[in-house]
């Protein structure tokens, strides 16, 4: 028989789900160098100091977990430090839970004084600060890394609501002594977990075997076996409960459905196309049975659910799938192999230079692609080398040729280089012997071709294997020369005129044996040339005039003051004026800075110009902005340097002035150029700041206090931060007072401390029993105390005599100096009952199994659920107050033990509880 475990490691899943936050900061997180307890932990003992860590005291050991951790101190004055957490969810008197916390020892100075190793003692209470319920002592911690403590905590008198940690001395004799905490973890146990609900399939004599998993004292499963597995091979609810050594149990329970077992069905395609040599991947898909499936294609290595092969023939191929229960089934598939396409582009072949040749493909194909990404079935080519083509059929497949294409050798045609003669002469071009044919430009087909005139000259050629030559020439036929140097000129003194003879002879001489085909002409004079192209020679002259230029003057460059005007004259003798400007007067008046120039003509239309730079002086002094000054102080002045005098405006004539005054101060000053500038500027006088924040302030958690600065032209920062001149606070700290003006940044520094609110805590919203009463305890040690109904003292009992069902709520406000707080809780009167026997025989008296309508209060709604033995359901309800009549189908149950699983929901916020028990039937009336 083969067994299906399906929960293998089920304890293990179990024992992490089971884990919970009891508390809410359980690794001590806050901000580092925090001086008292982290966040959601207080202290017990007066002037305990816890210290979030690390950092302060020269510890700077890792934490264990998060970011921070906390350190507790014992000192030589005989006193130590505590802690204390409410717990999120109370420890139940009737359960065990394991808890683990991480301990260190570091040496660090407290005055100067070496700290020794101390030991750890945890107490579990449901009374505030209460020391009375030790859980556990730890060894001495002198570990300086972190080491693991557990230990198991079994309270069989009380839940306990909050945990408190103190350190204390190893010894008689007290000393200082330091200890470090971090990352509390409480798991419950015994905790177990059969997993999720499952439908599954069971091969025939197979089971399921349920396994909560190993370590457990006991076990108790429907059918009343104690062993740690427990097999199913029917539809039903099965629960099992687990004992550890101190007595706690856990009970899990899962939903089991079996179904029954149906034929494998496949699915693959009847038949799948490719080409030869083409990788097929074939698959099946399969249902029913009982997975994992394990597969086998005939004459195949693939063992999945597809198959990947490259074939080259038509062919089946079948698979056998067998189940995880050993049965077997097939199916197949056929591979139809489509024929390669034929491709043939012929031998390898030769072309002319300048030729081409078109290769074919053949018609037919679904596509074409050649070697230079053309998909024409024909490829025309004028160049030498390998060509390929790819062509695929209209059913997919593929195939390629190719061919080598090269060259007819070339053809060694040349009619000469270009040639020059003289009209009359002749040249005669030779083409060459050999060829079939020539054709000259003229259509005339003899292997020479003579020239008379002037032009280009061309002959083609054809040789054996029918290829083409072409070459051409240019001949050039010159008459003799011609010149011309135009008419006589005249140019102005200071220009040059060039004279050119023209290009393209072959030899030039002017006047003065010069050989260059231009002359430059800077003066009066006649000038000739003599030229010669090959053909015979020319000549011809030119008389050309030089007129004086005129020489307009401006001076010498000058500098002007700012404002200043300069007039610029540059003489009245010309016949024209043309300045930078473009205006035209002999005369040009300067108000800027820059360079200025005049161009003018005389009679003979020669033309002169001139340029002046202009320079602006414009001295600049600066006495600086508006200064602030502060009282008592001097400010010392400077007109700068670099001036041929300074006038202020008390007459003296220094570069600097002293200022002891508020007032408006200015100077004159004048530079080499004789140009003035002038700046004023004013001073003003500020007192040095005084912050008085007075004397130190006190106030209550929650309230506020306004800080007030001296009002007055000042900037305010508060910590660092701009603001107002004041500040409103309701933080504890030492505040710091920044006031700015231009004279200084002067500080002070006022404390204040938050006096705490009491910490009063009435506990969860609780719900009150039949006969029993509730102590609701405000804490002792407050100066006052204000209960709903008036009364002072540091209790009060609510009991069923006094609870108001309509107004459930329990309020207390307590007093500790000037600090109040309150706490409000919610106690409902609740009450259920529930049979344990019934006699359904008829007899009017114990037939139903239902609630006691008198003893059936405070509950909104609810589920009763009633299971057999082993686990099936056999009645659900939520309406346990009409009841079972014991019957299941029409009929009644057999006589024996049931168990029930009831879900109640009760109070404004429709609290759950579950509640659990047994059933027995007896007397059934059959």
């Amino acid at each position: 028989m083969k067994r299906i475990g399906i929960l293998a490691f089920a304890l293990f899943v179990g024992y992490y789900a089971g884990f919970s936050q009891y508390f809410v900061n359980p690794s001590f997180e806050g901000t580092i160098l925090q001086l008292g307890p982290p966040p959601d932990w207080d202290m017990c003992i007066e002037g305990s100091t816890p210290n979030v860590q690390p950092g302060k005291y020269n510890v700077y050991l890792s934490p264990s977990h998060g970011i921070t951790y906390v350190g507790l101190l014992t000192r030589g004055s005989g006193t130590w430090e505590d802690m204390y957490a409410d717990l999120e969810i109370p420890l139940s008197k009737d359960s065990c839970y394991i808890f683990k916390i991480d301990l260190a020892f570091q040496e660090a100075l407290v005055a100067s004084t070496i700290v020794d190793p101390v030991f750890l003692k945890i107490y579990g209470t449901n009374v505030n600060c209460q020391k009375d319920n030790l859980l556990w002592e730890s060894p001495t911690i002198d570990n300086q890394e972190w080491i693991t403590y557990e230990f198991m905590i079994h309270n069989e008198e009380f839940d306990i609501t909050s945990i408190i940690l103190e350190v204390y001395f190893v010894g008689p004799y007290p000393y200082y002594g330091y200890m470090l905490l971090d990352n509390i973890r409480i798991s419950k146990e015994p905790y177990a977990e059969l997993g999720n609900d499952t439908t599954l399939v069971l091969c025939e004599s197979d089971s399921l075997i349920l396994d909560p998993g190993p370590g457990y004292y006991g076990y108790l499963w429907p059918d009343g076996s104690t062993n740690q597995t427990f097999s199913v091979d029917t539809t039903g609810v099965y629960w099992v409960q687990v004992f550890n050594s101190e007595g706690c149990s856990w009970t899990d329970s899962i939903s089991v459905i079996v179904e029954e077992y149906q034929e494998m069905e496949t699915f693959i395609i009847d038949s799948v196309y490719a080409c030869r040599g083409q990788e097929i991947n074939i698959w099946v898909d399969v249902s029913n049975g009982v997975p994992p499936y394990s597969y086998e294609w005939i004459g195949l290595p693939d063992t999945t659910y597809n198959a990947y092969f490259n074939a080259d023939s038509t062919s089946y191929y079948t698979v056998v799938i067998t189940d995880d229960c050993g049965i077997q089934t097939t199916d197949s598939i056929k591979v139809i192999i489509f024929p390669d396409p034929e491709i043939d582009l012929g031998n390898d072949t030769l072309i002319c230079p300048d030729g081409n040749y078109n290769l074919h493909a053949g018609p037919g194909y679904s596509t074409y692609l050649w070697q230079d990404g053309s998909t024409d079935s024909v490829l025309n080519i004028s160049a030498p080398g390998v060509y390929w083509v790819e062509v695929t059929s209209n059913l997919g497949c593929s195939a390629t040729d190719s061919i080598q294409i090269d060259l007819f050798p070339a053809i060694p045609l040349n009619l000469g280089a270009d040639t020059i003669l003289c009209i009359g002469e002749s040249v005669t071009f030779h083409a060459g012997g050999g060829f079939l044919e020539y054709q000259w430009q003229d259509n005339s087909s003899d292997s020479t071709y003579t020239a008379f005139n002037s032009g280009t000259y061309w002959v083609t050629v054809t040789d054996i294997y029918g290829c083409h030559a072409t070459d051409t020439v240019l001949a050039e036929f010159l008459p003799t020369p011609q010149i011309n140097l135009g008419n006589d000129t005249s140019m102005c003194s200071g220009e040059q005129l060039i004279l050119d003879a023209g290009s393209g002879f072959e030899s030039y001489r002017w006047q003065n044996n010069d050989t260059s085909q231009y002359f430059f002409v800077t003066q009066s004079g006649l000038y000739w040339v003599i030229i010669d192209n090959g053909c015979g020679e020319a000549s011809d002259s030119i008389y050309v005039e030089a007129y004086p230029s005129p020489e307009p003057n401006l001076g010498p460059d000058t500098t002007i003051c700012q404002g200043e005007v300069l007039q610029l004259n540059a003489g009245n003798q010309f016949s024209s004026y043309l300045w930078q400007d473009n205006s035209t007067l002999f005369f040009y008046t300067v108000t800027g800075p820059g360079l200025y120039s005049v161009t003018v003509s005389n009679s003979d239309g020669c033309f002169g110009e001139d340029e002046i730079y202009v320079n602006v002086s414009n001295p600049q002094v600066d006495l600086g902005a508006d200064y602030q000054v502060c009282e008592g102080d001097t400010l010392l002045l400077d007109a700068g340097s670099g001036f041929v005098s300074y006038l202020w405006q008390d007459n003296s004539t220094g570069r600097f002035f002293t200022v002891s005054s508020a007032g408006t101060y200015n100077v004159v000053v004048v530079d080499d150029y004789n140009c003035e500038a002038s700046d004023s500027v004013i001073c003003s006088y500020f007192p040095v700041p005084n912050p008085d924040l007075g004397p130190d302030q006190s106030i209550c958690e929650g309230e506020s206090v306004l800080l007030q600065a001296p009002e007055g032209d000042y900037i305010y920062y508060w910590d660092g931060l701009e603001g107002g001149s004041s500040l409103e606070v309701n933080e504890p700290g030492e505040y710091s007072l920044t006031m700015v003006n231009p004279c200084d940044s002067v500080s002070d520094v006022i404390d204040v401390v938050v006096n705490p609110l009491p910490e009063v805590y009435l506990g969860e919203n609780n719900v009150l029993f039949p006969g029993q009463t509730i102590e609701l305890n405000a804490g002792e040690g407050f100066d006052e105390y204000l209960w709903q109904d008036g009364s002072g003292d540091f209790y009060f009992i609510v009991t069923e005599n006094n609870i108001d069902p309509e107004n459930p709520y329990y309020y207390v406000e307590v007093t500790q100096g000037s600090c109040k707080n309150s706490d409000t809780v919610m106690i409902e009167l609740f009450e259920i009952w529930v049979p344990i026997v019934i006699t359904p025989n008829g007899d009017g008296e114990n037939d139903i199994f239902r609630a006691d309508p008198e003893n059936w209060t405070g509950v909104n709604k609810h589920t009763m659920l009633v299971f057999n033995r082993w686990g099936e359901k056999i009645w659900e309800s939520d309406d346990f107050v009409t009841g079972w009549d014991g019957k299941q189908n029409g009929a009644y149950v057999s006589e024996g033990t049931y168990f029930w699983l009831l879900d109640v929901y009760y109070g404004p916020d429709n609290l759950k509880q579950t509640l659990k028990g047994s059933l027995t039937i007896l007397g059934t009336h059959r």
